[in-house]
């Protein structure tokens, strides 16, 4: 199978839940990007039908719903469509063809709209025979009270860095690469991985920390100048929000350093003169931002009003 990186208390969990025969209908994984939360649930799904992570795909009682394409536009729809989560309680009302368990997971469950929330919540209310869901999220009070009442909720913490770097070492990296990795992966092992095997992904991510820190001690005028391109795609306004929410996610991490002065950035704290309690409005507004992004308030307005509490 495809190993996990840490979360061992979870997998010990399931392993016993598994082995006893107690599953619950409904769970919901929460955590950050990039922790492993969508391959802890595929692990768990293949050690219920016997078969490794990578055959999942050819397994008929399994399935997985995320964001589409639109076929029309070629470009990445906003929500998870309200079609597909019919289809999905469809898949689960059914026999599975195996006579075991039927498994399926809602990936960027944050992503369902109204009315697929809704369809989501019959399905919890009639849960039928054999059946698992796993519903992914980021954070799961970005989903429906009553769909956080109706399920387990599981919170994944970020992972240790001996661990992330044990595991970049074994995949052959270089010592010193490995180091600077870890160091600004923030205990996040996808986000980890995903840089030692695409360089260029690493050095925009260091570029986006350079610029984040030069916004600090400038006229207002100036930090408007430096972040012009952070709104990205003209014509694709999905994709653009996407990239803007990883361009904050980067400014967070980075600020979640200087508090814990970690991350080699007690020196850089030093210089910027940013005390704690403005770095913690800063995140908070962070925060905040994010989550009116998936609430359609213009971009440009919100990272304004982040600007302007940068010192």
């Amino acid at each position: 199978m495809i190993s996990v990186i840490g979360h061992d208390k979870i997998l010990n969990y399931f392993d016993k839940v598994v082995e006893t025969d107690n599953l619950s209908h409904a769970y919901i994984f929460s955590g950050p990007d990039h922790l492993g939360k969508k391959l802890v649930a595929e692990n768990i799904a293949a050690k219920l039908f016997g078969v490794e992570v990578e055959k999942l795909t050819t397994q008929p009682d399994y399935i997985v719903v995320d964001q589409e394409i639109n076929k029309n536009t070629d470009k990445l729809k906003k929500n998870i469509d309200v079609e597909q989560i019919r289809d999905l309680r469809i898949f689960l009302s059914q026999k599975g063809f195996l006579a075991g368990y039927k498994v399926a997971i809602i990936n960027n469950a944050e992503k369902l709209n109204n009315n697929s929330a809704n369809v989501i919540l019959k399905t919890l209310e009639e849960p039928k025979g054999k059946t698992v869901l796993f519903i992914i999220t980021r954070n799961y009070e970005l989903l429906l009270p009553t769909i956080q009442s109706r399920c387990q909720i599981i919170n994944f913490n970020i992972v240790s860095k001996q661990l992330i770097k044990n595991k970049l070492l074994d995949m052959g990296g270089n010592e010193n690469l490995v180091d600077q990795i870890v160091r600004l992966s923030g205990g996040l092992p996808g986000l980890a991985i995903n840089w030692m095997m695409n360089n260029e992904s690493f050095e925009e991510y260091k570029k986006e920390i350079v610029r984040f820190i030069t916004l600090f001690n400038r006229p207002f005028y100036e930090k408007l100048e430096k972040i012009e391109d952070i709104f990205g795609d003209k014509v694709d306004h999905i994709v653009a929000r996407e990239n803007l929410i990883i361009g904050l996610n980067i400014w967070q991490n980075v600020l979640r350093g200087l508090l814990h002065s970690n991350n080699g950035l007690i020196e850089t704290k030093l210089k910027l003169k940013v005390c704690d309690k403005t770095i913690l409005k800063i995140m908070n507004k962070l925060g905040n931002a994010r989550i009116q992004l998936e609430n359609n308030i213009h971009p440009r307005i919100l990272v304004e009003q982040i600007l302007l509490d940068i010192p």
